[in-house]
């Protein structure tokens, strides 16, 4: 098993290699820290829901929108510079929490966070493209999800003992990773002279205008992407309302959500494959269909959980939905995107983010006035209107498609 794994690793570049291996440690990095921030904000800061999730969901709202802006400034100044410099700059900005924990800093800190990720995320793709042969590019984006999901069944253990032994600042140990990595990465591409990362040109760029554009009149676009930004509200930041709820009711709950975001990560190791193999057999509106129901019953299983043991199977389900759900959203929109817009429509695509902003706001507003029963049930509901704008859209493009297979035959 090990020399297989050896095997496949020997068969792509070493900065393909050292790339695979910065995911890892970014994963395992960012679960020490901002994965257990809120029960920091609860049990110091004493903040309520509603403003924990301003401050953990600024990030991905500014990382929604500031993808759009990354690929102009790769442009300009190069995706070789813009990759190790947001390294650079997440190191520094995880320092910097370290420094204050009033609350419009810790804002601003989740806003050049999320910044810096949303420009580190493409460039480092695009040079992972460059170094790898065609063939087996799906093969190796496999990997790196993979090794992602493994970071982040590695970190939160970390994170709990950090957090609750308050011996080390966890900042501290995520900074250190990411400052070690990005001085790694750094030597490594000057060794190998990788002067400047090409990546694929898109016809059309990805930018805010564009985006709003496509959706604006392509009805189908409009739908999926509205069923894809409702299901991102459900499954994106879940994490963030999980770990008050939990810490607030149940006995030993940082220990409970330490092990349900193990089983999570774990889950997607085990299953992403073999469900992606079996869902290749349908539809994917099917399968989205499915693993939204997956959703809504993991929601609502925790809704009612009164023990560990239930709060993990339903974690179990909640999972098998998310592996089904989210490759599935992607074929969706791919299936519909002409090759001459696909920038256009993977920067409409990119806007489904905004729901990791939503989720924390919406289930921190919930569990805030109404209590944990009813935010699950809630987001057990939205897994549940999800489904009707997915179907929605695949209504209208199975009528377009008909109506071309009309004209056809009677020219």
């Amino acid at each position: 098993m090990v020399n297989k794994f050896v095997q496949a690793f020997n068969q792509y570049h070493p900065i393909v290699n050292t790339l695979l291996l910065g995911t890892m440690i970014l994963a395992i990095g960012s679960s020490i820290s901002i994965l257990y921030f809120p029960l920091y904000l609860v049990k110091e800061q004493h903040f309520d829901p509603v403003k924990i999730a301003l401050i953990l969901g600024i990030g991905s709202l500014a990382a929604t929108f500031s993808g759009f802006i990354a690929g102009v400034v790769s442009d300009f100044i190069g995706r070789r510079k813009v990759m190790l410099g947001s390294l650079y700059v997440s190191s520094f900005i995880f320092f910097g929490f370290m420094l204050s924990k009033q609350v419009y800093f810790l804002i601003l800190m989740m806003l050049l966070q999320g910044i810096s990720t949303s420009f580190f995320a493409p460039a480092s793709k695009a040079l992972v493209a460059d170094l790898t042969a065609v063939d087996r590019r799906m093969r190796v984006f496999s990997i790196r999800y993979t090794i992602n999901n493994i970071g982040y069944a590695i970190g939160p253990s970390i994170g709990a003992y950090l957090w609750l032994k308050e011996t080390i600042d966890p900042f501290l140990v995520t900074g250190c990773l990411y400052g070690g990595y990005s001085l790694l990465l750094h030597v490594l591409l000057n060794k190998y002279g990788i002067k400047q990362i090409e990546g694929e040109q898109l016809k059309e760029s990805q930018t805010i205008k564009g985006a709003f554009r496509v959706i604006k009149y392509d009805k189908i676009l409009f739908f999926f992407v509205l069923g894809g930004l409702v299901s991102t509200t459900v499954h994106g930041q879940w994490s963030v309302t999980m770990q008050q709820y939990l810490n607030e009711h149940f006995m030993n709950g940082t220990l409970l959500y330490t092990s349900v975001l193990t089983v999570n990560s774990v889950c997607v190791i085990l299953f992403q494959y073999p469900i992606s193999r079996w869902a290749e057999r349908f539809k994917p509106l099917t399968i989205v269909v499915a693993g939204s129901f997956l959703f809504s019953i993991g929601m609502g299983g925790f809704a009612f959980s009164t023990g560990w043991f239930t709060m993990i199977l339903f974690m179990v389900i909640f999972t098998i939905g998310e592996t089904m759900v989210i490759p599935a959203e992607y074929m969706m929109i791919d299936h519909i995107t002409p090759d001459r817009l696909r920038g256009m429509y993977y920067g409409a695509q990119n806007l489904t983010g905004i729901g990791n902003f939503f989720g924390p706001l919406v289930g921190g507003y919930l569990l805030l006035h109404f209590g944990g029963s009813v935010m699950f049930l809630g987001f057990a509901l939205l897994g549940i209107i999800s489904i009707f704008f997915f179907w929605r859209g695949q209504i209208i493009q199975d009528h377009k498609s008909m109506n071309k297979r009309t004209n056809n035959i009677v020219l």
